[in-house]
């Protein structure tokens, strides 16, 4: 096997090893780099919505209870109905981030939790300690990445709507009936907020983003490897075959004479001197051998 073709095949080795382990350490970093970008996206969705709940607590409805019509039911001057109106037009700006917010015992049945909701609820209501709830659900393209929040009776105000049915304004009830959203406490939890946003493209970007930087070390890989075998065939196999060759040949004849051996370079030289002391010694001994061999005369063709 020729010198280059073994030099290219532990390179090609080599680069198969780095590439593989580049490749899955990039898939992570990208993949770990992704997720936290779409937790800063939806943490800045629930911050949003937080805004807008509080605005609409403390401005909305002290501004819709001062109209001549106390009793008058406006859903703007519900949170809930606030932050999540809001919301769906934001999913304009951030499409594939999904805002809801559900309860128990939810005023609107719309808004009442589903069985994986419900789970959630419950760890919060179980734990008064904790903050947020992170974690993904589903499975392949469906699969989802969450983030949740509780929603704790924090406002006695809120109690005005969700304590008992006859504190609760006419038009209120006369819209969303008396049996729902009714006996709340304070520091209960009462809701979550929930933001939902598909894994499968931030997934793809990442796997775009390592074909890409595998690419590119793949062409660099390629055009380094071509420069190096050229510099390693004009400086090194070149001058070692044509060093080789005329030695064959030189090896071949006796005496001072023969075929000059070519100039080479760096290292080389040194081998070129040691192959010219090697054959001047050969012919040396050769010579001397010639010598000392006895002479042995020719048989006689008399008979007697």
């Amino acid at each position: 096997m020729r010198l280059e073709t073994r030099f290219a095949g532990i390179i090609a080795l080599c680069f198969v090893f780095g590439v593989v382990a580049a490749g899955c350490i990039s898939y992570r970093l990208e993949a770990r780099q992704a997720q936290d970008e779409i937790k800063q996206k939806a943490d800045m969705v629930l911050e949003t919505a937080l805004a807008v709940r509080a605005f609409t607590s403390e401005e909305v409805t002290q501004a819709l209870a001062s109209l001549p019509d106390p009793d008058r039911f406006h859903a703007a001057q519900v949170p809930s109905f606030a932050a999540q109106s809001a919301m769906h037009r934001l999913a304009d700006k951030l499409p594939g981030y999904k805002y809801r917010e559900s309860s128990l015992n939810p005023t609107n049945v719309n808004d009442r939790a589903t069985d994986w909701e419900v789970g959630l609820l419950r760890q919060f209501q179980g734990d008064p300690s904790r903050q947020e709830l992170i974690g993904e659900v589903g499975e392949g393209a469906a699969r989802q990445y969450y983030v949740a929040r509780p929603i704790r009776m924090s406002s006695s105000a809120c109690l005005q709507c969700h304590s008992v049915p006859a504190a609760a304004p006419k038009a209120m009830l006369a819209r969303y009936g008396s049996s729902n959203g009714f006996g709340w406490q304070m520091g209960d939890v009462v809701g979550l907020q929930l933001v939902q946003v598909a894994t499968a493209p931030a997934e793809q970007k990442a796997l775009n983003s390592v074909v890409v930087t595998i690419g590119s070390i793949t062409s660099v890989f390629v055009l380094s490897a071509a420069v190096m075998l050229l510099l390693l065939r004009r400086h090194v196999t070149h001058p070692l075959a044509a060093l080789t060759q005329v030695a064959l040949a030189s090896s071949l004849e006796r005496g001072p004479g023969g075929t000059t051996l070519p100039v080479a370079p760096g290292e080389f030289s040194d081998l070129q001197k040691a192959i010219l002391r090697l054959k001047s010694s050969v012919d040396q001994a050769l010579r001397l051998m010639d010598r000392r061999a006895p002479v042995t005369a020719a048989p006689s063709d008399k008979k007697d």
